[in-house]
């Protein structure tokens, strides 16, 4: 394929319009209201149980706080896997993605407000709740509990909070370093800000790979803390990675419909749509293979993680996850010309983002969802499992909300400097991206 020769590299500033603002600050409006409206209409259905008051409020409880935890969750991985992305290409020596990399570097700043709700989330849970949807957090319930008691260093209330700030501070320090550098470097331009983001995403990903395993059997396998799985954190980061790519392509996709990004071309969406086709097959392996290990090794501890959610009521939730998951971006995203195509592109996303929603909901809710033990006395393990109430107006509610959130702030983000780096060594190379098919 051949490129004009003359390259235009200029300055180009994101303007925030009024329809932006509509869209992002309406999705928070309507999302709020329809959370409020699920919460106070919430009557879930038990056969068998006549529900009190106080039962409901339980229940109602526990199904807000574990939203906020997939909503809080979900966002906040995806901004961390979106600064991930720009470490290990500056790690590789990558040059195409430097056409793109404000747009991940913009991403990044979430990572403050999600951090800030998973923090408080963790914290309203362990002292306003008494544990919430944390099983484990209950009084009393490590001392009774045999195989939990094993677990009781790891499981200490005061360790998982200094584990959680620790972690997500050192991350948020690291992602602002780095775009700080990036900034920087448009304004005085050699190779002094490049190497100083090189040396500090050689650290940051180091300790990531350590951190982040620990952050994800944290928040959400603790969830059900009497299961485990020796994958879970590579399943994990393969979710909010895939879910990252997809972002990124989406936003690079508006942002040139909008006139913007005048060195990105077809050749940067595709190899983006690329990635989101080789993940969306990864995070498929990896399903399988957590799959197929628990299952045919039979632990009763590992098991019942995948019974309840396999043979129970948040089967069609299970399946679904493989469709939205594998199946659409597989089968549609294999074709070239899909790739770079705009509507094309917009479906798959959506499907791929809706999917790695689904994938959250389903570690989080059937684990979140049980009933106290003065409604099952017979019950050894202190609680009952809810039958799944289905999406109601909360998970929309909360969907839309945390939506709205999450792109005023990016959008915000990318006003902040220049939507590609000027002056970055390899930004012409990336200008004269080709993908050679």
């Amino acid at each position: 394929m051949s490129h004009d020769i003359h390259i235009e590299i200029k300055e180009e500033k994101y303007i925030v319009t009024e329809g932006n603002k509509k869209w992002s600050y309406g999705l928070m409006v309507v999302g709020l209201l329809l959370t409020i409206l699920g919460y106070f209409t919430y009557k879930p259905v038990i056969e068998g149980m006549n529900l009190s008051t106080e039962d409901l409020h339980h229940l109602v409880t526990k199904r807000l706080w574990a939203n906020l935890l997939i909503d809080s969750y979900f966002t906040f991985i995806i901004a961390t896997c979106a600064i991930i992305f720009v470490v290990i290409s500056q790690l590789s020596n990558a040059s195409w993605y430097v056409a793109i990399r404000r747009i991940p570097e913009a991403m990044s700043t979430y990572m403050i407000v999600g951090a800030g709700l998973l923090v408080t989330i963790i914290l309203v849970n362990f002292f306003v709740l008494h544990g919430g949807i944390y099983h484990w957090a209950h009084p009393g319930v490590m001392e009774a509990d045999p195989l939990l008691a094993k677990k009781t260093w790891y499981l200490s209330q005061p360790f998982y909070l200094v584990r959680l700030i620790l972690f997500t501070a050192f991350w948020i320090f690291c992602a602002s370093k780095i775009r700080s550098y990036s900034q920087n470097e448009d304004l005085i331009g050699g190779v002094e800000n490049f190497h100083k983001s090189f040396k500090i995403s050689t650290v940051f990903l180091v300790v990531f790979g350590f951190t982040f395993s620990m952050l994800a059997w944290d928040l959400m396998m603790s969830v059900d803390a009497h299961w485990y799985s020796t994958i879970f954190t590579i399943y994990n980061f393969a979710t909010g990675w895939v879910s990252a790519l997809t972002v990124i392509y989406l936003i690079v996709w508006y942002l040139r419909g909008k006139g913007y990004l005048n060195i990105v071309t077809n050749e940067h969406q595709h190899d983006l749509g690329k990635f989101m086709f080789a993940f969306s097959v990864f995070w498929t392996y990896m399903w399988v293979a957590q799959f197929l290990l628990i299952w045919y090794a039979n632990i009763p501890e590992e098991v019942v993680y995948y019974r309840e959610r396999l043979f129970g009521t948040y089967q069609f939730s299970f399946y679904i996850n493989i469709v939205l998951n594998f199946v659409v971006p597989f089968f549609v995203f294999m074709m070239r010309d899909a790739k770079r195509n705009r509507k094309v592109g917009f479906f798959v996303g959506g499907a791929i983002l809706l999917g790695h929603w689904n994938d959250c909901f389903l570690m989080v809710m059937p684990g979140a969802m049980d009933l106290p033990t003065t409604i099952s006395e017979h019950n050894p393990m202190g609680s009952i499992d809810i039958p799944n109430q289905g999406f109601g107006f909360i998970e929309i509610g909360l969907l839309l909300f945390f939506a709205g959130l999450f792109l005023t702030v990016v959008m915000k983000a990318l006003t902040k400097a220049n939507l590609y780096p000027t002056r970055h060594p390899y930004i012409y190379e990336s200008a004269l991206h080709d993908v050679g098919v």
